[in-house]
């Protein structure tokens, strides 16, 4: 257990560690549509194409890096726009309007989720947002073991342990809810967003 975890925090600090560069030469400079970029780590000239480009193929022998791809596998993949399906063991992209799929963590930027996150850990903008074991729709519906919020409001988390500090709506075994009447409780918990003075 204590291995599972200690590989679960290195994925999320190598996440936010490489998020958001993406001006990298490759080995083929000034294509801005690369049909297929191969990359071998997440380094300059580590891809085959600019990281700049646009491809409807990346595959990354340790990680790729890619403005944006329709299919993207790699041991670490990170795409500032994702339109397709993203499958490695750390996937990170800035916008995901398709499917992520992470072994270890899915992390977007805050709000920037409008697809589905499917992972062992799923976060948005320095845990702005967090998931554990679960699936991530639309930054709206959370559905995992421990499910919690800082940003959203109008959420609902379906769940074992659930925690919000913008209201919505919570079903688990036990839930905290910032805004809510009683902030602890049992199976099912409400809250609305307090307004702003």
């Amino acid at each position: 257990m204590k291995k599972l975890l200690l590989i679960i925090l290195s994925a999320v600090v190598v996440s936010s560690a490489f998020a958001g560069n993406f001006d990298g030469k490759g080995v083929i400079p000034g294509w801005k549509f690369a049909p297929v970029q191969v990359g071998v780590g997440i380094f300059e000239s580590a891809n085959l194409f600019d990281a700049d480009s646009v491809a409807l193929l990346s595959i990354g022998l340790l990680g790729i890096q890619q403005y944006s791809s329709i299919i993207s596998v790699g041991g670490i993949t990170e795409l500032e726009n994702n339109y397709g399906i993203q499958v490695s063991a750390a996937s990170l992209t800035d916008r995901n309007y398709g499917l992520m799929i992470g072994l270890l963590e899915n992390y977007t930027d805050v709000n920037e989720n409008y697809g589905i996150k499917i992972g062992i850990t799923n976060s948005s903008g320095k845990f702005a947002k967090f998931q554990l074991l679960g699936i991530d729709f639309f930054d709206y519906l959370q559905v995992g073991f421990l499910n919690g919020h800082t940003y959203i409001d109008n959420v609902l988390q379906i769940g074992i342990f659930n925690t919000t500090s913008n209201g919505g709506v919570q079903l688990g075994l036990l839930n905290y809810n910032e805004n809510a009447l009683i902030k602890w409780m049992p199976f099912f918990n409400f809250g609305f967003e307090k307004e702003e003075k």
